[in-house]
């Protein structure tokens, strides 16, 4: 599992995950976008884990099924997610 106490860009990686909603919305003032998106640009991790949700996100809110997303690959993001929250202190 990832250290999400890990700081690239001046910020740690459990502080984008937090974020990412609100950042994929739209909702985060530009300071803060710019932040993520230094963290998103050095930090693998997040980046692929970022795009993964940002590719779900887009396609529920097309209101169209993504064709290159399995059951089980939603499913095993889904379970990681989860995880990652429970262990949010």
């Amino acid at each position: 599992m990832p250290d999400l106490n890990r700081l690239v860009a001046g910020l740690r990686c459990r502080d984008v995950l937090e974020d990412l909603s609100e950042f994929l919305d739209g909702g985060l003032p530009p300071e803060r976008v710019a932040a993520i998106q230094a963290h998103l640009a050095e930090c693998d991790t997040c980046a692929r884990f970022g795009g993964s949700v940002g590719e779900i996100v887009a396609a529920l809110r097309a209101g169209t099924p993504t064709t290159t997303w399995s059951d089980a690959r939603v499913g095993g993001l889904l379970a990681r997610v989860r995880a990652r929250v429970a262990e949010t202190p």
